[in-house]
């Protein structure tokens, strides 16, 4: 449960921000509206997170996942330049998303390992 949460607020986070491109320097009253409830709900699921998921992973996890997600709504929304290293960057926070999860989940094993052994 505590991924999809933190899915969710990594939409949100996303959302907010492209609805802060949209606000014009919050000169435009929906979109800024929109930035302050998404980045609430951002925030508010973020803390629900941390109560379960190792701080480093889940901000590695949200704040790479977001960086991604929002360069690819700049090209494809904005017309923003998708070059070979843009991808390549996208590529690299990706692999960096997962070598994070997968240690993580390594250490949570190793962990569950000397605890049996205890027993």
């Amino acid at each position: 449960m505590p991924y999809v949460l933190l899915c969710i607020s990594i939409v949100s986070e996303v959302f907010g921000t492209t609805m802060m491109k949209l606000s014009e320097g919050f000169t435009v009253l929906a979109p800024s509206i929109g930035v302050i409830v998404a980045y609430v709900v951002s925030f508010s699921l973020f803390v629900i997170v941390l109560k379960t998921v190792p701080l480093g992973l889940a901000y590695g996890i949200w704040g790479g996942a977001g960086t991604v997600l929002t360069t690819v709504i700049g090209c494809v929304v904005w017309g923003e330049p998708f070059s070979l290293y843009t991808g390549l960057g996208i590529a690299l926070v990706v692999m960096g998303i997962y070598l994070m999860n997968a240690s993580s989940q390594q250490e949570s094993e190793g962990q569950k390992v000397e605890a049996d052994k205890a027993v």
